[in-house]
């Protein structure tokens, strides 16, 4: 390995410390009460460094809603390449999608349960992303009316409702739903369950 591909592959992975360190605090302790310095002395780097990354934490915070829609779209988009029915294609993705929230849930947490950082709502990379992501599921769905099997209504606005239901289920099944006391089944049974009803709702 040269000197400027480990420099850059040095770089990359203090850049991902500095990412995974503040989705730590900002989870944690609120966007507001987070300072540049806090997430330096997280890593143990001075706070000058911090800055040759990122120029402040809206940035930041930016930089995590990018990767974190990046990584769930490249996972939709391979179940998209394999070719599958238009039913199994839209019920694995939104397995995909609960499966996603639980794996990173500080991550998706941040971007998707708590109030947006000021500056963050007009930042055009995670929108698209974002977006990319729904679109899928609209995709999904215009596939399954066009072969008879959902109704036949707008598929975004579908895609919209869809998405609501999977973000409550997700957010449920990541904020510990074991302190409720209901008669909880299995959080794999909670999953088929969901899906289930999300399909039924759709069904011609």
């Amino acid at each position: 390995m040269g000197i400027a591909e480990r420099r850059a592959r040095e770089k990359d992975q203090l850049r991902h410390k500095i990412l995974e360190a503040a989705v730590d605090l900002f989870i944690k302790n609120g966007f507001e009460s987070v300072t540049m310095r806090g997430i330096a002395d997280r890593i143990e780097y001075s706070a000058s460094t911090i800055y040759l990354y990122f120029k402040n934490k809206t940035e930041i915070v930016g930089a995590i809603c990018s990767e974190t829609f990046e990584t769930l779209i490249e996972r939709l988009d391979e179940i998209e390449n394999r070719g599958l029915a238009p039913l199994d294609q839209f019920t694995a993705g939104l397995r995909c999608y609960i499966a996603f929230g639980l794996e990173h849930p500080h991550q998706y947490q941040l971007v998707f349960n708590n109030s947006t950082p000021e500056g963050c709502a007009d930042m055009e990379e995670p929108n698209q992303l974002g977006m990319q992501a729904l679109e899928y599921l609209g995709r999904c769905i215009a596939r399954c009316q066009a072969a008879g099997i959902f109704h036949p209504t707008d598929p975004i606005s579908d895609a919209i409702a869809v998405w609501m239901q999977l973000h409550g289920a997700t957010s449920v099944l990541i904020n510990d739903h074991g302190k409720y006391n209901f008669p909880w089944p299995s959080q794999e049974a909670l999953i088929d369950r969901t899906v289930d009803l999300i399909v039924r709702g759709l069904r011609a």
